[in-house]
């Protein structure tokens, strides 16, 4: 790109795009550098919601198309730019996004910062120019404003969506689906985990013959969430995950039909009389609808990921492929949280005001806030104050994964069992080998498993770790395993045995085991 200070450059290449594109009037370095812009002024006047910190460049490229359009939240917004990013793919401007990508992740490499950091985020802007991304204009029609219009992602499914007619064995049907009490592992279709998600709302008190409003929900909880998921979170979440499916996904007419059954006051009854009539209901559930990454800061790795790119650099952490569902767990969780917190400062304060009768609000104000407490009560699934998605009855595995609201975690070993005590074990081996290493006792940032070459305590990286399986995979057979099951892990990041699944989603689970299948079919 030539010398000088990236962030100079970057400058005063924004200042150039800047009066060179119009609202209406934009290439694509011209929409990055409006959304850039548009980033800096509401956060000087103090406006910027939370989600605004999760932004990264095709966040911000997206912002500035959309631009002077606003976003309701940062799922509203993820699902309105991720069906805007795949129409993008389609036109000839595919290529200029891919070079968009490329761009961003060399920066970050050659200025070692992550993607998200501000710096680069001011630098990208001159290596766009460079890069010819503001020789040619987006067309109207495919700006965000006319390019979304009527789109399902951001709009949802019509209320006047034709329903499928019940099959005439649909009442035997339904009699089975709630009779059937096998285990979820032996089923991979979503009538099966709706089935799962049920069973687990009935254990948390909750009614699931009533109200059709629970269905979408207990589908997404028994598919997607951590255990540490809030109810009221998930019901807002299963909403997101059903809209930000590719309409062209074989689930998308199963989960319109979840989507409208509320609004059109169907019964449970009838509302699975008619998931019936959908084939996806019954077949195991496409792939592409176990990653979700409806949250600002997952489409850019996921696009690199796409090109070859094998990991983007985040302020949260380095991303592979295999972490990009677990990047989009934490986030989602860490923006609900905050969002929890900033609602309850927001309570807090009113209630102060109206303590010491300093704030009033016209009539009509008040009426407004009374609806759209209906609409919300309306809306979601009731709760109980702190009650998880998959309340289930304290496990008897040796390991266990306690999850927290806000994404952290941790694992608990059950000395109970003869396998937890193994584990434990081999725990103590580690610490023991820790000490011996190091001549000291392990710290709280200190890693459990360590690279044995380094003089200070280093985790063992992906590369070492990715070698390690390779290793052992060639030699597999003569060990006794099968080495399809390495390749697997190495896949998607972790291992799934019958001691350790319920540390993972069950999203998590088909991934692992579908990968397991592609590496035997392959003959690895």
């Amino acid at each position: 790109m030539g010398g000088g200070d990236p962030q100079a450059l970057g400058e005063e290449a924004l200042g150039r795009l800047l009066r060179s594109n119009a609202p209406g009037k934009l290439s694509l370095a011209g929409a990055y550098a409006f959304g850039y812009v548009s980033l800096g002024y509401t956060q000087r006047k103090g406006t910027d919601p939370d989600w605004h910190q999760e932004i990264d460049p095709l966040d911000a490229l997206f912002l500035g198309a959309a631009w002077p359009g606003a976003f309701r939240d940062e799922f509203e917004f993820a699902n309105a730019r991720d069906a805007w990013l795949r129409l993008l793919q389609g036109t000839v401007h595919g290529k200029s996004l891919q070079q968009f990508v490329r761009e961003v992740v060399s920066a970050s490499e050659e200025l070692e910062l992550p993607v998200d950091e501000g710096k680069l985020m001011l630098a990208v802007a001159g290596r766009l120019e460079a890069a010819g991304l503001d020789q040619r204009r987006l067309p109207r029609r495919l700006l965000p404003e006319a390019a979304l219009q009527g789109c399902r992602t951001v709009y949802g499914p019509s209320l006047d969506l034709r329903l499928p007619d019940p099959p005439k064995d649909a009442r035997e049907r339904i009699r089975r689906f709630w009779k059937n009490t096998e285990e979820l592992w032996a089923d991979d279709t979503p009538e099966a985990i709706l089935r799962d998600g049920l069973r687990r709302f009935r254990d948390a008190g909750l009614s699931v013959k009533q109200e059709s409003r629970v269905l979408l929900p207990a589908l997404y909880a028994a598919l997607m969430t951590k255990p540490g998921e809030l109810l009221e979170d998930v019901v807002e979440h299963a909403a997101v995950w059903a809209l930000s499916l590719d309409e062209a996904s074989t689930l998308v007419p199963l989960l319109d039909i979840l989507l409208v059954a509320p609004a059109l006051e169907m019964s449970v009854a009838d509302t699975l009389g008619r998931l019936f009539a959908v084939p996806a209901f019954t077949e195991s559930i496409p792939s592409e609808a176990l990653l979700w990454t409806s949250s600002p800061g997952l489409a850019l790795p996921r696009l690199a990921f796409e090109l070859g790119i094998p990991k983007v650099s985040t302020r949260e952490a380095v991303i592979t492929p295999d972490l990009l569902d677990w990047a989009g767990m934490h986030a989602r969780m860490r923006l609900s949280a905050a969002a929890r917190e900033g609602a309850a400062d927001l309570e807090e304060a009113a209630s102060a005001d109206i303590a010491d009768g300093t704030h009033e609000e016209p009539d009509e104000r008040w009426a407004e806030r009374r609806e759209a407490v209906r609409e919300a009560v309306m809306h979601k699934v009731r709760t109980k104050s702190g009650r998880t998605a998959t309340t289930r009855r304290r496990s008897d595995r040796p390991v266990e994964r306690i999850w927290n609201a806000d994404g952290s975690s941790v694992i608990r070993i059950s000395t109970d069992t003869l396998r937890g005590q193994e584990l434990m074990e081999g725990m103590e081996g580690q610490l023991d080998a820790f000490r011996e290493k190091f001549g000291r006792e392990p710290g709280p940032g200190d890693p459990m498993f360590f690279d044995p070459d380094a003089d200070e305590p280093t985790p063992l990286t992906k590369e070492y770790f990715d070698d390690m399986l390779l290793n052992m995979a060639e030699h597999a057979v003569e060990m006794g395993i099968d080495p399809a099951f390495l390749h697997a892990w190495r896949e998607v990041g972790y291992v799934v045995t019958e001691e350790t699944r319920s540390l993972f989603t069950v999203a998590e689970v088909l991934a692992f085991s579908r990968a397991v299948a592609r590496h035997r079919q392959a003959g690895e």
